[in-house]
């Protein structure tokens, strides 16, 4: 990969791990599903102008934005309500051995050994950071951050097999399916909606803003644009980085505690990502 790529990706897992993370004060400001639907509002007005249009079936790109966009965004941001940022941090990593048990599911990929050992490390690290007695976890957080982690793995089988687009193409059109559907979440499950937005200050919007450009927009976009120009087994390792850098934020920007459950079991986690992820060696040609 050339230098620029390399830095290009690094970048992406600082603006997500970051992004991820300061999510959680900014949704002080807002309740969680309106502050999606904010969010992908937002993404929609921008980036829409400067996209072609979509020539994904409407119907398929309502489903891949409630599974991939809306809902996905939502559960994660109201289990970052119930969760320490750090934590949840490294239970989203759950969405890399779920996209590799989906796509066997879906005969996309063939059932291999490597792949199966890293998901079961993966899910053992897992069980680590939640289970440690008087961890303060709340199950209900948990569950709601493995169920969005299953749901955005099925979304990207889902992009494999019926999207038509790429790039700011197929974000952009999945903004404009996804904050409708957020915001008639919030109608049904928030009250006050109204109220909320006429208390948020101009630093609340300014993050929000920020948030939705750059943690959201800005991050998948550069990491499309590297997948255009570079193989995914390339790329893939630097996902990596996602959850040191989200876990360092939480505790440095956020003052959350460092625990030993924590470390051991983002350790076991990264080591099965690293196993699922990780190029196999090319051998040379005899």
């Amino acid at each position: 990969m050339p230098a620029k790529d390399i830095g290009l990706a690094i970048l992406v897992q600082v603006i997500w791990g970051v992004g991820f993370t300061l999510m959680k004060p900014t949704m002080v400001a807002f309740p969680p599903l309106l502050f999606i639907a904010l969010v992908y509002a937002i993404i929609a007005l921008v980036a829409t102008p400067l996209a072609p249009r979509s020539r994904t079936s409407f119907w398929w790109m309502m489903l891949i934005a409630a599974l991939g966009g809306s809902a996905q965004s939502c559960l994660l941001a109201f289990g970052l309500k119930l969760l320490p940022a750090t934590t949840s941090n490294l239970l989203l990593q759950l969405t890399v051995p779920f996209a590799v048990l989906m796509s066997w599911a879906a005969r996309i990929d063939r059932p291999s050994l490597r792949n199966g050992l890293g998901c079961a490390v993966a899910l053992a690290g897992v069980a680590v950071v939640i289970g440690a007695p008087g961890s303060g976890n709340s199950w209900l957080g948990v569950a709601v951050i493995a169920i969005a982690s299953l749901a955005w793995s099925t979304a990207q089988i889902l992009i494999r097999l019926r999207c038509s687009d790429s790039g700011a193409t197929f974000y952009a059109a999945m903004a404009r399916h996804a904050w409708p559907q957020a915001l008639i979440a919030s109608l049904l499950f928030e009250q006050d909606q109204l109220g909320w937005l006429s208390r948020a200050t101009m630093p609340d919007w300014l993050a929000l803003v920020a948030i939705a450009l750059l943690g959201f927009a800005g991050g998948y976009m550069l990491w499309y644009k590297l997948l255009v120009r570079n193989r995914i087994d390339q790329l893939l390792p630097f996902s990596l980085l996602m959850p040191p850098v989200g876990v360092a934020t939480g505790v440095l920007a956020l003052g959350e505690p460092l625990r030993y459950a924590l470390l051991i079991g983002g350790a076991v986690i990264l080591v099965g990502l690293a196993v699922i992820v990780w190029p196999m060696r090319r051998t040379a040609p005899a």
